[in-house]
């Protein structure tokens, strides 16, 4: 039976989520986030865990019965992850992986990060979720384009996205973890209800805001410039299997593990339309 688990990056988009779903269920949730004392909700059991810290690792990760590991984006991920399964290879493991992993070269970054979990813990379960709804809500991603600026820019080439919400991410995370023993050696590509493209994206805001979100299609090198060459090239990688229709393969996931239908790119653009509109004293 799980009755502990440690969430790595649990102040993130899903890591949050899945804390928040573990302790409903009477888990006790060790949060793993380099700043523990920013942790808001003290129903949790917060634990210093730091990717660059190896010490903090074995009290947050020795003791627990499973591990919801989100992919630290380091070029060193591969290795990280590997020494920390080893910390506790008993631990049934949730990889939060990426749409698509499955059909890289086996050198490729992503691939030796999940192979880290495969050939190492006891029990394993890959998540492969599609691009999240909550990039949209995001300050560091799309979030203030597309309040001040009015411009949603992605380079997709067209394509459409299978846009997923991590709110049902975390809840199939929360399944496998759960139940190790029904989702042990499987992986799950998780996806929105609907592939849609960034223009269509663009529309749905325009037409909920009251006012025009232009849609724009940059070349990846344009969007990439200036980055640190080691994430340029993750992310250029990224781009061209977006616009080669590698994200927007859907999936029936969410409703076969959760019984719930997945949340559509229009349920969450309704749900958070204050994200998007400025307030009175910023508007020209």
């Amino acid at each position: 039976m799980i009755r502990t688990v440690l969430v790595t990056g649990a102040r993130g988009k899903t890591g949050r989520e899945v804390a928040a779903r573990l302790r409903r269920f009477g888990i006790l949730v060790h949060a793993g986030s380099s700043q523990p004392a920013r942790m808001s909700d003290t129903r949790t059991d917060p634990v210093r865990f730091d990717w660059h810290d190896r010490a903090t690792w074995r009290e947050a990760a020795a003791a627990v019965d499973a591990i919801y590991l989100m992919r630290p984006d380091y070029p060193t991920a591969p290795e990280l992850v590997a020494d920390l399964v080893e910390v506790n290879p008993d631990a049934h493991v949730v990889l939060l992986s990426e749409q698509g992993a499955e059909t890289l070269s086996p050198d490729h970054w992503a691939r030796r990060v999940e192979d880290a979990v495969v050939t190492r813990a006891a029990s394993w379960t890959l998540l492969r979720p599609s691009w999240f709804h909550q990039v949209l809500t995001d300050s560091r991603f799309y979030r203030d384009a597309i309040r001040d600026d009015r411009v949603l820019s992605l380079p997709s080439g067209g394509a459409p996205i299978a846009w997923v919400d991590a709110r049902d991410i975390a809840d199939v995370a929360v399944a496998a973890l759960r139940a190790p023993e029904d989702h042990h050696g499987r992986a799950h590509t998780i996806t929105g209800p609907d592939p849609v493209p960034v223009a269509n994206v663009a529309q749905e805001l325009s037409a909920r805001l009251g006012h025009r979100i232009r849609a724009e299609d940059p070349s990846p090198r344009e969007t990439l410039d200036g980055l640190d060459p080691w994430m340029a090239d993750i992310l250029d990688d990224l781009y061209h299997r977006v616009r080669h229709g590698g994200f927007s393969r859907l999936s029936p996931a969410v409703k076969q593990i959760t019984g719930h239908e997945p949340t559509s790119i229009g349920e969450f653009i309704n749900a958070h339309l204050d994200q998007w509109r400025r307030s009175p004293m910023s508007a020209p």
